[in-house]
């Protein structure tokens, strides 16, 4: 883990002050995003991270677009995040009980007795209309980062699924500008063309995670994610997508160990077994397109997760880590099949590509060396995965038909 001096942190300061000042934000601004704890259809958690003394105390809520729809008020309980310097004020509320695929105008009250401007978000539809989404995972801060994002809000995605190693700040309170920049090019760049803001499904990576004993709580060993993406206060949760997925959230050996997964992933699964489709997500790959096929993680997940990936036909998983671009064959059992499950990863939506290796082991379909996102499509007769890269340009598509009738793919 990288470590930083008082002389590397004032370099970093100022070109932090340099990177707001030339993007046109400013730092002390707060920073507004959602995510999820529960269904996302008619909940949303609006979470707001506020590095000055002014913060949130307040939310005004309306239905958009209804002249009947009443404000409700929602009173917030800031509290402080003070392992950083300066201390963060953070405010997390779930807001309950909401419309399927209705668009909510928001605006926040300070302490300050000052109003924010309006912003807007939209339940996810259960109406059987198609379900857009965008997944990838290691972002970091890099100028491709903001690059891709830019990419990926074209495609107007309901929700963004990011499979770990978000900010590249391992765990570490003095890494908090790296957070910092990763959110101001979040807030900025992640709005849809009706104006609402796109949610965060956040998978953890290693470089979520700090050196602390494993002994430690969770939220010591990984501060930020804990603090930052409240999702049901764990690394592995499910998000049901009416009426056609499942996508189930893993940790792949950063928090939670892989065999202490088992017995709730199989329970999740078939609890979810007869949706069209079940999505799998995760950080470390079950079939990497980089490091060695026989790593320690990548072998546990393959002994203890696989079997069930198979025996509930599990439509797509998408991996991360090795820092490419990456589709499997479909596979079963570990070996080409006709039906299966394909992998889709490998993490390259704004860090650095790696070189492409294991061509030779049989179970790559197409890999390279390049940045990118996967936006996926759902709808009854056909999950759409297309490969993006920061010039906007889809590279390869794989279509998959739902996994409770024998499985075809079509590729370009």
């Amino acid at each position: 883990m990288r470590k930083f001096n008082g002389k590397s942190n004032l370099l970093i300061s100022l070109l932090l002050i340099l990177f707001t000042t030339l993007s046109g934000c400013v730092y002390s601004s707060t920073h507004i995003y959602l995510t999820w704890q529960n269904d996302p259809h008619t909940t949303i958690t609006i979470n707001t991270i506020s590095p000055t003394r002014e913060y949130p105390t307040e939310i005004r809520l309306k239905e958009a677009d209804n002249l009947n729809s009443s404000e409700t008020v929602i009173q917030l309980s800031p509290r402080d995040f003070s392992i950083v310097n300066p201390p963060r004020k953070i405010t997390t509320y779930e807001i309950t009980n909401l419309k399927p695929g209705q668009i909510y105008t928001f605006k926040f009250k300070t302490n300050k007795n000052k109003f924010t401007k309006e912003y807007k978000f939209k339940t996810i539809p259960n109406d059987g209309s198609p379900l857009r989404f965008v997944a990838g995972g290691d972002m970091g801060i890099l100028p491709s980062a903001p690059k891709l994002l830019q990419q990926a809000r074209k495609f107007n995605p309901l929700f963004v699924v990011i499979g770990g190693d978000i900010a590249y700040a391992n765990g570490d309170p003095k890494n908090d500008w790296i957070w910092d920049i990763w959110f101001t090019n979040w807030c900025k760049l992640m709005v849809n063309d009706d104006g609402c803001l796109i949610p965060i499904i956040a998978g953890i990576g290693n470089h979520e995670v700090n050196d602390k004993d494993i002994s430690s709580s969770p939220e010591e060993r990984a501060p930020f994610y804990f603090n930052y993406f409240p999702q049901e206060r764990r690394s592995y949760f499910v998000r049901q997508f009416n009426p056609f997925f499942a996508l189930i959230v893993l940790d792949s050996n950063h928090i939670v160990p892989v065999s202490e997964q088992v017995e709730w992933l199989k329970t999740t699964l078939e609890a979810n077994a007869n949706y069209p489709y079940i999505i799998c997500t995760y950080h470390v790959p079950l079939y990497p397109s980089h490091r060695p096929f026989d790593r320690t993680i990548s072998l546990e997940e393959r002994n203890l997760w696989l079997p069930l990936f198979d025996s509930y036909k599990v439509s797509a998983c998408f991996e991360n880590h090795d820092h490419t671009f990456k589709r499997t064959k479909i596979l079963k059992g570990n070996q080409p099949s006709s039906e299966g499950t394909i992998y889709l990863g490998d993490g390259c939506f704004g860090v650095n590509p790696r070189e492409i290796k294991n061509l030779d082991l049989g179970y790559l379909e197409k890999a390279e060396s390049r940045r990118h996102f996967w936006f996926v499509e759902v709808d009854a007769e056909k999950l759409i995965a297309k490969a993006v890269d920061e010039e906007g340009h889809i590279f390869d598509e794989v279509n998959i038909l739902p996994r409770l009738q024998p499985k075809k793919v079509t590729n370009q």
